[in-house]
């Protein structure tokens, strides 16, 4: 089995040539490669001296055989805007080019609207730092598309869609996270497995007043989320007296604020509800009391990604607090804070080990992104919010397709440098061995 090469790769928007660097090369030769889907040639001019700085700098893997391949070749799938140009997190692009620069990964970030499906080209962008701009290159399809679309409305946008419908089909090239979770799906799934099941708070579709009131009859405290949602958008908490037939219901307020509402009866309750909920379906879950620090619940922010041998393995587990003792989520946009889970552990339930904790945790995570991979299309990350008990019980409360940067650092390292392992994995997976 011959072993990849690592290729220095540089691309000169001057010339709009690509150039390699071969320490051992004795003159100028150009050579030929293969590179994207399906395996597309391209020229490249050898040399035995750096280029200068204008260059821009690329690692790739070079496999030798017939033909050479280069790769990997990561599309980062981007939304757009009205003109088709390119719309989103244009740090995290940076960030994942960077990642593919420093590990071996070109990566180029495009737009629907940027692919010419009959000559099988993509003009995708990368970034220039020297120069602070994007710079525009022409790409064969390629080997993986890393989908970033970053909201559900472009998503589901026609062109978007369509777009992922094709690449799903296209032999050669691998889609992954191809669309957003839906909550009352996934937690339909994962109530289908018996080992995963007993760690699901009860949860049913919210379809009438009469759902809350059967859980509220159950349980003193209810959540009401959509199926759809970003940062806690719409989440809603209500907590039935037991004293009384009143109601105490949270939310956050247009300003972001988190409001408190009394009710005095169901009907009242419900019309307040409806005027609160977003434009989503919901469901309707048990509110689990949370293990707290500092008086203030927390949960587990749990990083789960394939690695360059393509199995799923924890790449962090971070510690979200919330804002404060009747906060109803923890995360950092709604006054949230970051902690480690060793220093909140060890506060929070000082008689558990916080290592045997964290192993639970993470096993749970591993077996939840197994199950959800049989029946979903092709994924390769997602983040999964993990509540603990007063007893250390992990709840899972939710699992999301398209991880939003992690603010520990090096979780967020981790989190860039196996989106481009993995690529590599897929790509050269019958050289994996020498990844």
């Amino acid at each position: 089995m011959p072993a990849l090469i690592t290729a220095a790769l540089y691309y000169d928007p001057k010339s709009k040539k690509w150039h390699i660097y071969s320490k051992g090369q004795t003159a100028v030769k150009r050579q030929t490669l293969y590179w994207g889907v399906p395996h597309t040639p391209i020229g490249i001019i050898a040399h035995n001296n750096l280029l200068p700085s204008a260059a821009l700098p690329m690692k790739a893997l070079a496999a030798p055989g017939n033909p050479p391949v280069l790769g990997p070749l990561i599309g980062i799938l981007s939304a757009q805007d009205r003109k088709g140009s390119l719309k989103g997190n244009f740090n995290n692009y940076k960030a994942i080019i960077k990642a593919g620069q420093t590990i071996g990964g070109i990566v180029f970030a495009f737009t629907p609207s940027s692919i010419n499906w009959k000559k099988r080209i993509i003009r995708g962008k990368i970034f220039d730092k020297d120069n602070n701009q994007w710079v525009t290159y022409p790409f064969p399809f390629p080997n993986v598309v890393y989908n970033r679309i970053q909201d559900r409305s472009h998503e589901n946008q026609k062109s978007s869609q369509s777009c992922i419908r094709r690449f799903l089909s296209c032999p050669g090239i691998t889609l992954y996270n191809p669309g957003f979770f839906n909550k009352e799906e996934i937690i339909k799934v994962l109530n289908k497995s018996p080992k995963i099941k007993k760690h699901i708070p009860e949860t049913t579709p919210l379809l009438s007043k009469a759902d809350l009131v059967d859980m509220l009859q159950r349980h003193k405290a209810a959540y009401l989320k959509p199926t759809y949602d970003k940062l806690g958008s719409g989440i809603i908490r209500v907590i039935k007296s037991r004293l009384s037939s009143s109601y105490i219901m949270h939310y956050y307020a247009d300003d972001n604020e988190l409001t408190k509402f009394q009710a005095y009866n169901i009907y009242q309750l419900w019309n307040m509800i409806q005027q609160q909920m977003i434009h989503s379906q919901y469901i309707v879950q048990k509110a689990v009391p949370l293990a707290v620090v500092s008086n203030c619940p927390f949960d587990f922010r749990v990083l789960v990604q394939k690695n360059y041998q393509g199995l799923w393995k924890i790449s962090g587990l971070g510690i979200r607090a919330a804002a404060h003792p009747k906060s109803i989520t923890t995360h950092v946009q709604r006054g949230g804070r970051i902690d480690t889970p060793q220093n909140v552990l060890k506060q929070s339930l000082p008689h558990q080990k916080p290592a045997k904790i964290i192993r639970r945790v993470n096993r749970l995570c591993i077996a939840v992104a197994k199950v959800l991979e049989r029946h979903q299309n092709l994924l390769g990350e997602m983040s999964i919010d993990v509540g603990l008990d007063h007893d250390g019980y992990p709840w899972i409360f939710e699992a999301n397709a398209k991880p939003m940067k992690f603010d520990e650092p090096e979780i967020r390292k981790k989190q860039l440098e196996q989106v481009i392992r993995y690529a590599q994995f897929l790509t050269f997976r019958y050289h994996r061995k020498n990844l």
